[in-house]
C-alpha cells in the first residue's frame, strides 16, 4: 500500500524522494479532489478553490508518465493500443458527463483527455522514427493541431513532447513546462475576462505550478509492487474513465 512506498523513500536530505507509485497515488488523489469540487462544491467556495488547485496536478503527472512509459516500454505497439482502448471507453463517459447523453456529435469531435495522451504518444513516435527534420516537425505540428479538439489538447501534447526531450535535463524540462503552464493559465484568464467571471475565482489554475517541485522529487524508481498496486493495475480502465468525467 501507500505506506509501503513511503517507507521505502530515501532520506529527506536527498530531494529525489518520490518513486513512480507515490507520484501515481498523488495524481489519483488530485483527480478525486478535482471531481469532488466539480460535482459537490460551490464554485465560489474556498473548498472548491483548494480542491481544484490540487486537481491541477493530475494532468501534468499523467503527461510526465506518458513520456516515461514511452521511454521504458518494451512494446510501443501495445502501449499505444492500451491508450486507444482506454480513450474509446472513456469517451462514452466523458460525453455523457458533459452532455447528459451520448447521442450527440460531441461524441465524435469533443475528445477526452486520454485522446490527448494518445496524440502525445503519436508525437513521440514521430519524434523518434522520422529522420528528416522538416517532415518530423511538420508531422508533430499536424498532430498538435489535431489535439486541439481534445480535453487539455495541445497543452498535454506539448508537455509530453518536452518531458520526453528533456527527460535528463530537469532545469530545461521545468522551464518549458512552466512556460506552457503559464500559457494555459493566461488562456483561462482571458476566457474568464470574456465571460465577465471575477478573476479571483480562477486562482486555482495556478495549481499547475505545483507540479514543478513534485516532479523534481521523482527518483526514477518504480516502488514496491504491493497487493494494492497489483489491484490498482487491474482497475486502470476505471481510473482512466474517471479522469475524463467533469
Amino acid at each position: 500500500m501507500l505506506s509501503n512506498d513511503l517507507a521505502a523513500l530515501p532520506a529527506l536530505s536527498n530531494n529525489k524522494i518520490m518513486n513512480r507509485n507515490v507520484l501515481k497515488y498523488i495524481a489519483v488523489l488530485a483527480m478525486i479532489f478535482d471531481h469532488i469540487a466539480v460535482f459537490l462544491l460551490d464554485n465560489a467556495s474556498l473548498g472548491y478553490s483548494i480542491c481544484r488547485t490540487l486537481g491541477r496536478l493530475t494532468a501534468p503527472i499523467m503527461c510526465f508518465f506518458i513520456a516515461e512509459g514511452f521511454y521504458y516500454t518494451h512494446s510501443k505497439l501495445r502501449y499505444g493500443i492500451r491508450l486507444v482502448f482506454f480513450a474509446i471507453i472513456s469517451q462514452l463517459a466523458y460525453t455523457f458527463a458533459n452532455c447528459k447523453t451520448i447521442l450527440t456529435l460531441k461524441l465524435i469531435y469533443d475528445w477526452n483527455a486520454i485522446y490527448a495522451l494518445f496524440i502525445g504518444f503519436l508525437i513521440l513516435i514521430c519524434y523518434e522514427t522520422i529522420k528528416i527534420k522538416l517532415m518530423k516537425w511538420l508531422a508533430i505540428a499536424a498532430l498538435c493541431g489535431i489535439s486541439f479538439i481534445s480535453d487539455w489538447g495541445v497543452i498535454a501534447a506539448l508537455w509530453i513532447l518536452f518531458f520526453y526531450i528533456f527527460r535528463n535535463n530537469a532545469v530545461k524540462r521545468n522551464i518549458i513546462y512552466g512556460i506552457i503552464a503559464f500559457v494555459e493559465i493566461a488562456y483561462e484568464y482571458w476566457f474568464m475576462y470574456e465571460k465577465n467571471i471575477p478573476l479571483q475565482y480562477g486562482l486555482w489554475h495556478f495549481g499547475l505550478l505545483l507540479a514543478i517541485p513534485i516532479l523534481l522529487t521523482y527518483n526514477g524508481e518504480k516502488g514496491r509492487d504491493s497487493a494494492f498496486n497489483k489491484w490498482n493495475r487491474k482497475c486502470k480502465s476505471v481510473q482512466n474513465i474517471l479522469c475524463n468525467i467533469g
